[in-house]
């Protein structure tokens, strides 16, 4: 009853107006250029009560939708951590879609389960975790940590997820870093342990977690009769893409019984890369890390994954079952993660990396890095603008003289040919340009740098 008799053509038809889009994703506007009320006015309708034909529908998107979306894949949208899908993910995201699997359990996807496993095993791999190890892919660093958190509960206290935590004598106390991302609040709120209880200590001048005062925080909470639970270390920070010292913040949990989770959403990525080991040192003595394939990896959203170094702590945490923890029995995820119905995220990320392959995906971020430190390097040399902080990763945070005014003057008259965000870095409002693109090349880089010369030239002399 819901078939299409000309499915075949319109498949046809909708994948021309696919490939167009993606030939021409980085030329004009990288945002478009309207209004909430005129999208409104544009897309709002009455319940369709009757059908249209599905070629009505297809010229609607062409006409309407793709006209009033941002390109994400733009070689000039250097704004927040969306990285452009690369055309592989693309294709593996179609595949999936296609064939509609929703591997909770093995039957429901059989070789879409295989293939998660595999992957998971190929991100452990990355990340120096061993055998034992396991995971599972996620929508992103939101529900990543979400889960992570979760098998950390009950791996702390054994039998929580069953009977609560309202009992415990000593109350739980996490600790991260000011500058971390504001899904970490959620996920300590939603699991139980009060937003109250998770400790936001100070960072160096390169925006890494104090480590001195973490320790403080953490002894000062053993006086007050608090059990100190888990760090969250940053692997890159949402704002500034800063990496904390993982190897300290390791040496502090063993210390303390504590456990460690890294929260590389962002930055986890960069293990791809020679540079990027280097800056993740000690990542491999997490006992869980979060890594987004939908950010450097250049997987099509939603691709995130949740690893954890002993796999066990997540089936305690989330099997639907009675059966204790098998090392030998096959997985279904239905009993490592909170999802139910799942879609298949692990088509697309092995669509995309069999066909790069690591090196090719290490190359882009090699460059990415390459040419962060290239424009930040640059900025440091113009007159009126100057660099807040000395880049990490991929992401570069800088101001003009005048601060908010000129800023914001300068983000709107750059939007014609580049999207850049407003952000805020200690109190200092400044501009933010993120280099995580495979699609942006040094010629662009430079053009860029020439119209923040130019911005500041002509500003100066007012």
């Amino acid at each position: 009853m819901l078939e299409l008799e000309k499915f075949d053509e319109y498949l046809d038809e909708l994948s021309d107006v696919i490939k167009k889009y993606q030939r021409n994703i980085s030329t004009g506007r990288v945002v478009p250029e309207t209004s909430r009320q005129d999208m409104e006015k544009l897309l709002f309708e009455t319940l369709p009560m009757e059908g249209s034909d599905a070629k009505n529908i297809i010229n609607e998107f062409k006409e309407k939708v793709i006209p009033n979306s941002t390109k994400i894949g733009s070689s000039r949208f250097l704004s927040w951590i969306i990285t452009s899908p690369s055309q592989a993910g693309i294709l593996g995201e179609i595949a999936n879609v296609g064939i509609s699997q929703a591997p909770f359990n093995f039957k429901a996807g059989p070789a879409a389960t295989v293939i998660e496993e595999m992957v998971i095993g190929w991100m452990g791999e990355l990340f120096g975790y061993k055998k034992e190890s396991g995971g599972i892919l996620v929508s992103g660093g939101s529900v990543s940590t979400l889960t992570a958190l979760g098998a950390a509960r009950e791996a702390f206290l054994p039998g929580s997820t069953e009977t609560g935590i309202q009992n415990i004598s000593n109350p739980l106390t996490l600790y991260t870093s000011k500058k971390a991302h504001s899904s970490i609040d959620k996920a300590v709120g939603v699991l139980g342990f009060g937003k109250n209880m998770l400790r936001k200590v100070g960072v160096d001048e390169f925006f890494k977690i104090d480590i001195d005062s973490l320790e403080k925080e953490i002894e000062n909470d053993i006086k007050q009769g608090l059990r100190p639970f888990c760090i969250i270390a940053q692997a890159g920070t949402s704002l500034c893409g800063a990496v904390d010292d993982i190897d300290s913040i390791s040496d502090i949990a063993k210390k303390y019984g504590m456990w460690l989770h890294v929260d590389g959403a962002y930055g986890g990525g960069a293990i791809l890369s020679k540079k990027g080991k280097e800056i993740l040192k000690g990542i491999e003595k997490a006992d869980s890390i979060s890594v987004d394939p939908h950010k450097w990896f250049f997987v099509p959203t939603e691709a995130g994954c949740v690893l954890v170094k002993d796999k066990r702590h997540l089936y305690n945490a989330y099997s639907t079952g009675v059966a204790e923890f098998d090392e030998n029995a096959p997985i279904n995820y239905l009993d490592y993660g909170i999802q139910s119905t799942r879609t298949s995220r692990a088509i697309k990320t092995w669509f995309a990396i069999k066909t790069y392959g690591i090196k090719k995906l290490s190359q882009v971020v090699d460059f990415n890095i390459e040419i962060t430190n290239y424009f930040a390097n640059e900025i440091e040399k113009i007159d009126g603008v100057r660099l807040l902080h000395k880049p990490q990763t991929s992401a570069v945070c800088f101001s003009f003289e005048k601060e908010a005014t000129m800023n914001q003057a300068f983000l709107i008259e750059v939007e014609e040919e580049f999207f850049l965000s407003p952000a805020n870095l200690m109190g200092e409002n400044c501009v933010r340009a993120c280099f995580s693109n495979y699609r942006t090349s040094k010629e662009e880089v430079n053009l860029l740098l020439c119209k923040i010369r130019s911005f500041a030239k002509n500003n100066l002399k007012i």
